[in-house]
């Protein structure tokens, strides 16, 4: 019931506003994103560290931009970095005739009327933009079918795990999805990422580029001019002392998809929580919220959770954590632990080992292939929710210094790909 109300109440802010069509502008680049894809603030403004930093690329390059909060989204306008348009109402309206058309025509036919129907926004969307090019986080079908229309190339970029572990690019994708409800191509953050999706991709007219992680690279190559990681270096280490410094990476959801049970706390597993209340004399614990826990019903159940639990404790901390970049963040920890939190890719790239915790990775598991190449390098581990394991891990770690690390990967990517854009699209 708890999770119903959260929705509703999620729905109903999002509906406050009007959808933005007079805010749309003609532009070079069309980006979309969701709220969940905003887990920074800058410059008091919510900012989308994988999507906005293709917008600052494309502002270097003189290149205008229109940015898409996707349904159905609070963070738009003046809230968020390059003041995102939403149409949650018109999208409201789709899924409000689905829902009752369902009942009259049957789930097949009312979800194509359904998907007509989000497609024919996203046409006058893209009419009125006028785009050279689309990326966005996971687009929809109806804007990677709108595009397709339009004669558009669109592209999905990476924002956490790709595998055939994952719903969407494991399920969805290529399974469900037709030919004209794919994008034109993926945009990976290195070779790894891009192996299960050869598999299916390219056999269905899609390409696969590995253009790296836009956000790491701004902090990898630091410019003079970038403000904002100028401005996000100045935050420092959180701990000065000389202790190991373990990095958990929470996660959202938990309960709805992997623990049910009732006395599960939805967002750590019991051993960890005692693991980390029992060495916080001995090991530095970062504690990062994922970016939906960092507000509304999600962020006031975690940080009640965390308070109860860890507050007051020396060598545990989640404030900073959760707000500074990851790949700062990243350089100042030794270890990593999350349930199967994406982070493990990026910890990578640091060559930080990670614990995984979710028992469905192990054989036989749903979960069974994802980070399927981090655990056959050995950076990733698949360990057991027990205290003993987990401590016996951190020491087998903490004994071994890795000098792995994953940062072979294109500097100038993304740039490539809207030069080419850009270009196949001049006139004459």
């Amino acid at each position: 019931m708890k999770g119903i109300v959260s929705r509703l109440k999620l729905l109903f802010f999002a509906m406050r506003h009007k959808d933005g069509w007079r805010g749309l502008k003609e532009s070079d680049v069309l980006v979309a994103r969701h709220d969940a894809d905003c887990g920074y603030q800058y410059d008091e403004k919510s900012y989308s560290p994988i999507v906005d930093s293709i917008v600052e690329i494309c502002f270097s390059k003189n290149l205008s931009v229109q940015s898409i909060a996707t349904p159905f989204s609070q963070l738009t306008g003046g809230q968020a970095f390059n003041s995102p348009m939403a149409f949650n109402r018109s999208f409201f309206v789709v899924a409000l005739l689905v829902r009752v058309l369902s009942i009259v025509l049957g789930r097949k036919n009312s979800k194509r009327f359904g998907d007509s129907r989000k497609t024919a926004i996203w046409l006058e969307v893209l009419k009125r933009v006028k785009p050279k090019i689309v990326i966005g986080i996971q687009p929809d079908v109806g804007l990677c079918r709108a595009c397709r229309v339009l004669n558009i190339s669109v592209y999905d970029i990476q924002h956490g795990a790709i595998g055939v572990g994952d719903k969407w690019y494991g399920d969805i994708l290529p399974k469900t999805a037709t030919d004209s409800d794919l994008p034109s191509g993926f945009l990976c953050w290195d070779q790894q990422s891009t192996w299960d999706l050869k598999n299916w991709a390219p056999n269905r007219g899609m390409t696969i580029s590995v253009v790296g992680n836009p956000w790491f690279q701004r902090f990898q190559y630091p410019d003079d001019n970038d403000a904002l990681v100028q401005d996000a270096a100045k935050s420092g280490r959180i701990f000065s002392d000389e202790k190991p410094v373990i990095l958990v990476a929470l996660q959202w959801g938990l309960h709805l998809y992997y623990y049910p049970e009732k006395d599960f706390n939805k967002v750590m597993c019991k051993a960890l929580e005692s693991v980390i209340k029992r060495t916080h004399g001995r090991y530095n614990w970062l504690l990062r919220l994922h970016p939906v826990q960092l507000s509304g019903d999600e962020g006031r159940l975690c940080e009640n959770y965390l308070s109860r639990e860890f507050g007051g404790l020396p060598g545990v901390e989640w404030h900073r954590a959760s707000l500074i970049p990851l790949p700062l963040l990243l350089s100042q920890v030794d270890l990593h632990i999350t349930d199967m939190s994406a982070v493990v890719i990026s910890a990578s790239l640091f060559g930080v080992s990670s614990a995984l915790l979710n028992p469905y990775l192990n054989e036989g598991g749903i979960l069974e292939k994802l980070y399927k190449y981090e655990r056959e390098s050995g950076v990733a581990t698949v360990v057991a929710q027990d205290e003993g394991a987990i401590e016996s891990w951190i020491v087998d770690k903490l004994s071994f210094v890795s000098e792995t690390s994953n940062f072979d990967v294109p500097k100038n990517g993304i740039q490539a790909l809207l030069d080419k854009a850009m270009q196949a699209n001049k006139p004459g």
